[in-house]
């Protein structure tokens, strides 16, 4: 978000060292112009990184208010094509992804516009219930950004229960679902819960790791992101009051040790962080190793700690 070629140097350089080799950057809500601003200086950098970045996520602005989370509520909106289609005609070569929340999405016509540019649609931060759920999936939407972070549940509406995200993306088998697995956002039981419902297929395991990603209590003194001040407590990121989590610190070795701690298989959790969101995001050549896919591979240890292996 900071718009900086060296931003996007240090935030790959921290990635990589932890054994990340294909990642898509997240950019929060914020004013458009800022938007645009980091993904010019993207495109700049985007051949010399020691990542290989196919594009970018969009987490926001058209978000649910209540649902907002670390979200700065300052630039959260309905979609409005005002915004998002001049973005895209610009950038719809780096815009690899967006979440939003469908229940403002007017006749579906933001989710129909993503996937017309091959834009991975996601829903987040929204209060959606299974009818919206249900339309967006329809139209094209197979993801779920972060599972029981800021998406709803069951509601009861004059007595009558209503599904929310969460149930609506169990029932659907094709829908793929996105996990914080640093070993806050999620309980190991949680976890274990999600991976048995929808299967290794359908799961794949994230950092949702923002600035500090990495870094310890002791490094960090406090910080913003998006314009939302926050600090780190107890292994996360909290916001400056202690309402929520404002995002994880979580690197991919941290994901790969704790959910193996959680009694999931090595296998089953390297799974989901290389093949699943794979084929999540169409990447043909990434993710397993087999004839006619791309030779980039992770090394880590007995202990599941990275080697400094380069290929």
């Amino acid at each position: 978000m900071d718009g900086t070629e060296e931003a996007y140097f240090k935030i790959c350089e921290k990635h990589a060292k932890h054994g990340t080799k294909v990642m898509y950057p997240t950019f929060s809500a914020a004013d458009f112009d800022v938007l645009a601003k980091a993904l010019e200086t993207f495109e700049k950098v985007k051949d010399e990184l020691d990542l290989e970045i196919p594009g970018v996520h969009l987490e926001g602005p058209y978000f649910a208010l209540e649902m907002s989370g670390a979200q700065n509520p300052k630039f959260i909106h309905e979609p409005r094509a005002s915004e998002y289609v001049p973005l895209i005609e610009k950038f719809g070569h780096l815009i690899k992804r967006w979440s939003y929340a469908p229940e403002l999405d007017e006749n579906s016509e933001f989710v129909r516009y993503l996937t017309a540019h091959n834009i991975t649609p996601a829903i987040a931060h929204s209060a959606a219930e299974y009818c919206h759920v249900k339309e967006a999936f329809e139209n094209g939407n197979r993801l779920v950004t972060h599972l029981y972070s800021c998406t709803s549940t069951i509601t009861r509406h004059g007595g009558f229960r209503h599904l929310g995200i969460i149930e609506s993306a169990y029932l659907f088998d094709d829908m793929y679902v996105e996990a914080i697995a640093d070993g806050c956002h999620l309980p190991p039981e949680l976890l274990k819960l999600i991976i048995k419902l929808k299967g290794t297929d359908r799961v794949c395991l994230i950092t949702d790791g923002i600035r500090p990603a990495g870094m310890t209590e002791k490094d960090f003194a406090g910080g913003s992101s998006g314009g939302m001040d926050f600090v780190i407590e107890d292994g996360v990121a909290k916001l400056a009051d202690r309402s929520a989590f404002a995002g994880s610190i979580a690197t991919s070795d941290q994901l790969l040790k704790r959910t193996c701690a959680a009694g999931v298989s090595v296998a089953d959790t390297v799974k989901m962080m290389t093949e699943t969101p794979a084929n999540v995001m169409g990447l043909k050549t990434k993710g397993r190793i087999a004839k006619g896919f791309d030779a980039q591979f992770t090394v880590f240890d007995e202990d599941l700690n990275i080697v400094d292996f380069k290929f």
